[in-house]
């Protein structure tokens, strides 16, 4: 029988937020086949014994080294047995009912190439998760304390999308990659994630290879799930930002990779004017 759906969940030392997860997700009642799928990447924590005792049919995966965000959900991509895949952070409270829209929505239009939910916090204000593709001055005005300044402002109001509804739906230039859906064969034709990111930006970089196939990205803000994020390594001085915190140093290592692998290449066309 065919499998419809693949849940994968990626684990770095997070699993008591997993575990509360996984207290809901594991028993929706979905009217079709579906799996968990949980990967560590190598947490060196109780993960693999919690999964063993409470969600007995949850498939686990563990690698050897800490493969990053690409590397690790590449492992549960490529194992899934579902033909369409949803990508959860640990972080991550999605409703059953939010989930089937997503799958709706997928299924009722197959040739787009990813779609993501308003991200909301606990007290159901909506963050900023959907994007433009940026410019050289991405690392400046989103990681130190220059966004906060008048032409910082200016250019983050762009970056960030800010001249709509984000109640509604709409085709976007990227997401970011908390939360999405996507056709399993989608993802596997662009060769999945790429996993030269560590973390941070190969969101960007997979939404960008999809609308480079004509595979939009939709943002569904008609479809909310509760993401319970922490933003922590933005620093308003710069060269503390640039070189004391780990978290902008991959930041930044990313944004290079990124530059230097689409140097001289053409933007998307079609999303939103620029």
């Amino acid at each position: 029988m065919t499998m419809t759906l693949s849940i994968i969940i990626l684990n770095y030392k997070q699993a008591n937020l997993i575990k509360y997860q996984l207290k809901k997700l594991y028993h929706y009642n979905f009217e079709f086949d579906s799996e968990i799928i949980v990967i560590d990447n190598n947490s060196h924590d109780d993960i693999q014994e919690i999964i063993i005792a409470d969600f007995p049919k949850v498939k686990f995966i563990k690698s050897k080294n800490n493969l990053g965000y690409a590397g690790g959900n590449n492992l549960g991509i490529k194992r899934a047995q579902g033909n369409y895949i949803l990508i959860l952070n640990p972080d991550i409270r999605i409703s059953q009912e939010s989930i089937q829209k997503m799958l709706d929505f997928l299924k009722k239009n197959p040739t787009v190439g990813l779609i993501a939910p308003r991200l909301i916090n606990a007290d159901k204000t909506t963050q900023e998760t959907c994007f433009q593709f940026p410019n050289w001055q991405y690392p400046l005005f989103r990681r130190t304390g220059f966004g906060k300044t008048k032409s910082g402002k200016k250019w983050l109001a762009k970056f960030l999308i800010k001249d709509f509804d984000h109640k509604s739906t709409r085709k976007v230039d990227w997401i970011m990659g908390a939360c999405w859906m996507a056709n399993k064969k989608t993802i596997q034709e662009i060769e999945y994630l790429d996993k030269n990111y560590f973390m941070y930006l190969e969101d960007m970089d997979l939404c960008r290879r999809l609308w480079n196939k004509n595979k939009a990205v939709y943002y569904l803000g008609e479809i909310s799930a509760i993401h319970l994020h922490q933003k922590a390594s933005e620093n308003k001085n710069i060269i503390y930002s640039l070189f004391f915190n780990k978290l902008s140093r991959i930041h930044l290592k990313s944004w290079f990779y990124y530059i230097k692998k689409w140097r001289g290449q053409k933007l998307p066309a079609p999303t939103l004017k620029k």
